[in-house]
């Protein structure tokens, strides 16, 4: 995550740094405790365009949704303000196991929070096989080999909260699943991340980031405490 010594003037193109839709989603805000914040889900059209850049929708779903949007602003916006409720919740819960680990009775709490949102997604969604456009399998279960048959789909084409449902749902996936113990936080900022690597090393959101300027932090105090000790003989 870009903070205010590193970012250059005005909103960047948001990085996608996560591993998991939910973990992404939870990460939508720059700089979010310092005087550089920037939310990259600020509007209804926003969820669209983060939505589309990690395939979660399609870009016709995309234009659908905002030709709704405009004809139903109320909806969208109680679609957006549920989403905002939802990346809250995600941060708190998921931060929560990243710091302390997953231990059931405080995530219980934590869960009680997110459940709404997962009996909706739940409420909404039906069955379908693998996703044409996913190639990858970074978010959703697609055509690749030893994917799943079958995945959740959420085909109401009227739904503005189409853009909420798969992330709850992906949530839920992970707070029962075995990724949940690689849930990390980077050590300079708020951001979550699965952490991959084989022996649970990384620490930083990324390295061209918060890694970068740690380092760049590090040199500066190098360097200052190099004169200090020169200015002393």
């Amino acid at each position: 995550m870009e903070t205010a010594s590193t970012r250059p003037s005005g909103p960047r193109e948001l990085p996608i740094v996560g591993g998991h839709l939910a973990l992404d989603f939870a990460n939508t805000v720059d700089d979010p405790l310092g005087p550089q914040r920037h939310d990259h889900a600020a509007t209804y059209d926003d969820l669209l365009r983060w939505s589309t850049k990690v395939r979660m929708i399609s870009e016709s779903q995309a234009g659908r949704l905002r030709r709704l949007a405009r004809r139903r602003p109320d909806e969208a916006f109680q679609a957006l303000e549920s989403a905002h409720e939802l990346r809250d919740v995600l941060n708190e819960l998921f931060g929560h196991i990243a710091e302390s680990g997953p231990d059931a009775t405080q995530t219980a709490k934590h869960w009680t929070r997110l459940r709404p949102f997962v009996t909706d997604a739940m409420a909404a969604a039906t069955l379908a096989g693998p996703d044409p456009d996913d190639r990858d399998g970074h978010h959703t279960s697609g055509p690749r080999p030893g994917s799943p048959p079958l995945r959740w789909a959420w085909p109401r084409p009227d739904d503005l909260a189409v853009v909420v449902h798969p992330i709850a749902a992906a949530a839920a996936d992970l707070l029962v699943g075995d990724q949940l113990r690689r849930v990390s936080r980077c050590a300079r900022c708020p951001w979550l991340f699965l952490d991959t690597s084989k022996n649970h090393s990384r620490r930083w959101c990324d390295m061209n980031d918060c890694g970068k300027a740690q380092k760049i932090e590090r040199y500066v105090a190098r360097r200052a405490a190099a004169r200090r000790g020169g200015a002393d003989h």
